[in-house]
């Protein structure tokens, strides 16, 4: 999925909606001293009072947001011949009645249990949906006819745990009996608002459903719960954003040394933001393979190239490797460069690049240049102009 598609169901996950319906909500309390169930409610989530439909339709939203490869991971299932696979259950959940919804999702249920690595009780909760992907971009007033002219109905249903807080002591004020009153230690809330886990199924890729993959959610940015992808999920892992901006520095610094001029990273970074935009409108991420690479240095002035398979066999460990370019190019229109030492620390957007220099002055020490078009203000006062 990519992250039109992601802001699309994200966007329709509002109370009383024709194009995104959600139909049944199950939750788990799941204890973490013994893997117990404490409590099960299953719901209808029209039944449910407006308050209380917000709560979780906030919390879902949450399920769908974040960076791609940072917190959102698009993940393919593995064990596929395996009958109680993840895949089966999930497929089954979602196409099938509301009984049968409630059996799978119990069993997914039990694997979380057993592969328990929260610090708190947490409630697990599962919504079923059915999303209208319509054909035409009419929307609001005309959600109707735009239903009727939709594509097709895709169906769908999330996943989220969340945490258990005990309560904190506080003072409170009793309406009914007119006095101050300590808090009652029984009233445990749910966090609603910072979900650990969570995960969509089944993903959805130009403009169909595709159960051979599951988007999965972290709280924890760059970071994969292993237990939960390896062990609920059945899905392989996958690099993070990071992780892919670390191999590719890595297969650069192989290539060209450990330096590198502004001018000649920026010409790097342009060339391969140029294969991002070519692909932007796309379903398909864009990649970027070893002779892509090799071709983007060339194109920067990089003389000496022939290292770039040698590089990403010794830095990756696997020549056919491809990049998303969305991992590994900065944010071009903003200030996405950090330039730092240990007393001073700027952001640069990626275009300004040229116009930064490590220079000497006539004293022997080290400056960094910078061509400016404005005024430099610190707290309000203009810098004057030295000499170098």
């Amino acid at each position: 999925m990519n992250k039109q598609d992601l802001a699309g169901i994200r966007r329709e996950l509002k109370a009383d909606n024709t194009m995104l319906q959600i139909s049944d909500i199950y939750s788990v309390y799941l204890k973490k001293d013994n893997q117990e169930i404490i409590h099960s409610q299953f719901e209808y989530f029209d039944s449910m009072d407006s308050e209380k439909q917000e709560l979780y339709l906030k919390n879902f939203k949450k399920i769908l947001s974040g960076a791609l490869d940072t917190k959102l991971f698009e993940l393919d299932f593995v064990n596929i011949d395996d009958e109680d696979n993840t895949q089966n259950i999930l497929y089954s959940a979602v196409n099938n009645d509301r009984d049968t919804f409630r059996e799978e999702t119990d069993k997914i249920v039990n694997k979380i249990a057993e592969n328990y690595k929260y610090e708190t009780d947490v409630v697990i909760t599962f919504i079923k949906a059915e999303y209208w992907k319509g054909a035409s971009k009419r929307r609001n007033e005309e959600a109707e006819e735009a239903k009727d002219d939709s594509v097709f109905a895709f169906q769908f249903m999330m996943c989220s745990i969340n945490k258990i807080e005990p309560p904190k002591k506080t003072l409170k004020f009793d309406y009914i009996e007119r006095e101050f009153k300590a808090s009652t230690a029984l009233d445990f809330t749910i966090n609603l608002n910072s979900p650990l886990d969570g995960f969509m199924f089944p993903a959805f890729n130009n403009n169909s459903a595709d159960a051979n993959k599951v988007m999965y959610y972290t709280d924890k940015p760059k970071e994969i719960n292993e237990n939960f992808v390896k062990g609920l999920l059945d899905c392989g892992l996958k690099k993070t954003a990071q992780q892919e901006k670390e191999e590719f520095v890595g297969v650069l610094k192989t290539v060209v040394g450990e330096k590198i001029a502004p001018e000649t990273m920026q010409c790097i970074y342009e060339k391969l933001s140029e294969k991002l935009n070519d692909t932007e409108e796309e379903s398909e991420v864009p990649v970027v393979s070893a002779a892509d690479v090799k071709e983007v240095l060339e194109e920067s002035g990089i003389e000496d190239v022939d290292g770039v398979e040698e590089a990403y066999n010794e830095v990756i460990g696997d020549i056919n490797y491809e990049f998303k370019v969305q991992n590994i190019v900065p944010v071009m229109d903003t200030k996405s460069i950090k330039i730092s030492t240990e007393d001073i620390s700027l952001s640069i957007a990626p275009k300004e690049l040229k116009n930064i220099r490590k220079v000497k002055d006539s004293n022997g020490n080290t400056c960094l240049l910078i061509e400016l078009n404005d005024e430099v203000v610190i707290d309000g006062f203009e810098i004057p102009i030295g000499e170098i």
